[in-house]
């Protein structure tokens, strides 16, 4: 069996990535409760993924970031530098996307009778 490299958390990380990015655009209004709540949760769902293979440096800016945009005890920030808060956690998410690789297993051949 080979062991091949593949990146679990790209596409969470990437539409994490969007929603901070489209989130700049909602800011103050009430459609930005479900950037929030976007935010949060994928990011949520990139640290699992880091922490199940144990890379716990990966797993910290994601924690970062759904802390900070959590939609349950909302931290009311605004402005221009929220607004740059928004960019920086974007990048931090693409970095993992792209950077962060883990082992993955292929699936052995299935035989099939005749």
């Amino acid at each position: 069996m080979t062991q091949t490299r593949g990146r679990p958390a790209f596409l969470p990380a990437i539409l994490c990535a969007t929603a901070l990015i489209a989130g700049i655009f909602v800011l103050g209004s009430d459609g930005y409760l479900i950037v929030r709540f976007a935010v949060a949760i994928l990011a949520l769902i990139v640290a699992v993924i880091a922490m199940q293979n144990t890379a716990w440096p990966w797993a910290l800016p994601a924690v970062a970031v759904a802390i900070i945009w959590n939609p349950i005890y909302p931290f009311d920030f605004s402005g221009t530098l929220w607004a740059g808060a928004h960019v920086l956690a974007a990048a931090a998410l693409l970095a993992i996307a792209l950077l962060f690789r883990a082992p993955v297993d292929s699936a052995p051949a299935v035989r099939r009778r005749r």
